[in-house]
């Protein structure tokens, strides 16, 4: 272990613990002339090495080949890949050439053409079976190809199934006689982009001339049986590899004391350079990413940036260098934790705690993956769940993997693909279930869709409405981002918009640092900056919440719990100006307010409000009680920083609520954990040792005010009293101002 001697000597880095995790293969199974019965596939499996399959595979391929539904859990590297090609070419050669056998989607392009290579290396061994990837960058002579010669097997992605059922009839003959659909990286079809891809799927199925099989495949999830079902309305049989890994990794959790999160992540990343090892950096916010890789640069680093957002040219080129060995490291968003082959990294950084257990696993397997000893390095933050984890180490790494939630009734995604429905080929009300006819209703109200002769049409203003919201990954109008006076170089979903592009924000994009001039109708217009400034903005907002129908209550330690539906509006009014650390310097307000509303769920907590206490004595305590809430949440549910919001009232009324239009699924899942919430949440601020408050405990760098009225002390009597059920079960009507 010469890396972690070397931090032990250097001293000042504060392991907190090391998690060793020695190599184990999945068990094995049969000789591949036992399991595949094709002689042609079962020598490509030997050419490529491959003289037995592991026990998994051999189980995945009887139930495929019995016309089951598959979800297929095995870790990165172990060969769940095989385990679902092998049935499928197995269908494809029995069909015969000429005929799209099955359908292989991948959550990204990349992803998809880099798989294209393994895929075809298998089906080569029969004459005339082929795999060709159909997406966006696929050229027109090649899209040509593949309609007058269909390939065995279609590889693409679900952006481009969205796209090609409303615009080409070709497209769904081509797909018509596809017996088999499957669905790689599975784990990553939560929130919102699952419910687009549960919708998507449901429109795919009517073109296809025979009911399909689904297989799904995924290397880290807590709950693939309901996944699965949920995504293909289909119920499926879950075949689990078990724990694998090729190598001895060693897992380190680092606190950085006093030097803090970014200077400790670059003095990690300078000698894991000069020991001359390949590092991938993670993190969670493109923000991040690209402050990270601003001061690799500063520290003499040659590092590069890999985010969504930038040109896909950009990050196929970026992927290339990081595989040459021609780059230090790269520093990226969750753009790399799937499958695409960067070649064989011996690092992976941690900048801060992933969002959930399951991504940290998915990371975490990048490394390793050909023998050889490997490092996982996470740099905790001066964050709530970061000081948790510090005091209970163990129990981040004994944890099982999260669950995915997803909510396929989300209103605003069931109205993008109803519209979209219509337009790939009418359809009858009662060929829906009840919940798409009741928005069916609102969108023929709204003029988007109407009916003709008992079948429904998409009218113009449906047809814009359907191309103002493209982006399956999101939800809601797009605002584009474009250089003053010249070209467009990334977009952003308007909720997010108007608090990361106010005017006077600095935007960082590609490396690059731009002053925001504001937002113009669906535009958002940037100045490039000649170099980053030493400083950042923050967005100073508040939130109105409007209650709509209540779906379920319960009783959570004594206190009624709503899960409801909720109209969120943001008005952002000003920003602060901060120095490096956080450091408040100085606050602007805006001339005019930014406003954004949007339907969404969420939960609302009826806490009573201490008449001992003023009203800015409960405002502080409630505030500070949202905000751990939601931490412990983000630990209970999986969920990303930014995947919930919340609203206090010093009336002791506590809303948390999906931050997507339609909702997310993310806070019915709290909703039903909420007990093991706030045991964490008690834990977070009855054990912090600062005098009321702190980035420890009870501040946010999402909260609205600038982390003011906050109060840990309040919020642990409050939380400690909701344990011991002290707290009377009042419900008084909702008063005072609303703090986020």
């Amino acid at each position: 272990m010469p890396i972690l001697e070397e931090l032990q000597r250097r001293g000042g880095h504060g392991i907190v613990y090391v998690h060793v995790e020695e190599p184990r293969l999945p068990s094995p199974g049969p000789p591949v002339e036992e399991a595949v019965r094709e002689e042609w596939l079962a020598q490509a499996l030997k050419r490529r090495g491959i003289e037995r399959l592991y026990r998994f595979q051999a189980e995945a391929a009887e139930l495929a080949r019995a016309g089951r539904n598959v979800f297929i859990v095995a870790g990165t590297g172990t060969g769940k890949t095989e385990a679902f090609l092998i049935p499928l070419l197995e269908a494809a050669s029995r069909q015969g050439p000429g005929k799209v056998t099955g359908i292989i989607v991948y959550p990204t392009k990349a992803l998809a053409r880099d798989q294209l290579e393994r895929i075809n290396s298998y089906a080569s061994g029969f004459f005339g079976l082929r795999a060709a990837v159909y997406d966006g960058d696929t050229p027109p002579e090649e899209r040509q190809r593949i309609f007058q010669y269909p390939p065995a097997i279609l590889v693409t992605n679900p952006d481009m199934i969205h796209f090609s059922l409303r615009r080409s009839d070709r497209f769904k003959q081509l797909i018509s006689t596809a017996k088999v659909i499957v669905l790689d990286d599975a784990h990553v079809y939560g929130g919102v982009f699952g419910a687009h891809v549960h919708m998507i799927l449901r429109r795919l199925k009517r073109f296809l001339r025979e009911k399909p099989q689904f297989i799904a495949a995924s290397a880290t999830i807590g709950n693939p049986g309901e996944l699965g079902e949920k995504l293909f309305s289909e119920p499926v049989e879950v075949v689990h590899a078990g724990p694998t890994r090729r190598a001895r990794v060693y897992h380190v959790l680092l606190s950085p004391h006093e030097k803090g999160k970014m200077a400790e992540t670059l003095s990690l990343l300078a000698l894991l350079a000069k020991e001359g090892l390949r590092t991938v950096v993670f993190a969670d916010s493109h923000r991040a990413v690209e402050r990270l890789a601003i001061e690799a640069r500063r520290h003499g680093l040659n590092v590069k940036v890999h985010r969504a957002g930038l040109l896909p040219e950009e990050r196929r080129r970026i992927e290339e260098e990081l595989k040459r060995g021609e780059l230090d490291a790269v520093v990226a968003t969750p753009t790399l934790e799937l499958g695409i082959d960067i070649g064989s990294l011996d690092a992976v950084i941690m900048y801060g705690l992933p969002p959930t257990f399951s991504k940290y696993l998915q990371r975490a397997g990048r490394v390793g993956r050909r023998g050889g000893e490997a490092y996982v390095f996470t740099v905790l933050g001066n964050d709530p769940i970061s000081a948790y984890y510090e005091r209970h180490p163990r129990e981040y790494f004994t944890q099982p993997p999260d669950p995915v939630y997803l909510d396929t009734r989300n209103e605003e995604v069931a109205k993008v693909h109803l519209i979209a429905m219509a337009q790939d080929a009418p359809y009858k009300p009662d060929q829906l279930d009840s919940f798409a006819r009741q928005v069916l209703q609102g969108l023929i109200q709204e003029g988007l869709l109407r009916l003709r002769g008992g079948y429904v049409h998409p009218t113009r203003q449906g047809l814009r409405y359907l191309r103002e919201r493209e982006n399956i990954r999101g939800v809601g109008e797009l605002v584009a981002i474009k250089v003053q006076g010249g070209r467009r170089i990334g977009w952003r979903e308007a909720p997010q918009a108007i608090k990361e592009l106010f005017p006077g924000a600095i935007y960082l994009h590609g490396g690059r640092a731009y002053l925001s001039l504001g937002i113009r109708g669906k535009t958002a217009v940037v100045k490039p900056l000649p170099k980053p400034p030493p400083y950042s903005t923050r967005p100073l907002y508040y939130t109105l919440p409007e209650e709509g129908e209540i779906h379920e209550t319960r009783r959570v330690y004594g206190i009624r719990v709503d899960y409801l539906d909720l109209t969120v509006t943001d008005v952002v009014y000003g920003y602060t100006v901060e120095a490096p650390g956080g450091r408040t310097v100085s606050m602007h307000l805006l001339d005019q307010e930014l406003t954004y509303s949007f339907h969404t769920k969420g939960i609302l907590l009826h806490y009573p409000p201490r008449p001992s206490w003023s009203e800015t004595g409960n405002a502080e305590a409630f505030h500070a009680v949202e905000h751990v809430i939601i931490s412990a949440g983000q630990m209970v549910t999986g969920a990303a920083p930014t995947d919930m919001g919340g609203i206090s009232f010093p009336s002791g009324h506590i809303y948390i609520y999906d931050a997507f239009p339609g909702g997310s699924g993310v806070t019915k899942l709290l909703f039903q954990r909420l007990e093991e919430a706030v045991k964490k949440a008690h834990d977070i601020v009855s054990r912090c040792t600062c005098e009321d408050g702190c980035p420890r405990c009870v501040f946010s760098p999402y909260c609205g005010n600038n982390n003011q009225l906050l109060s840990r002390r309040k919020a642990t009597a409050v939380l400690g009293d909701m344990l011991k059920l002290r707290l009377r079960p009042a419900v008084p009507p909702r008063a005072g101002k609303p703090i986020v």
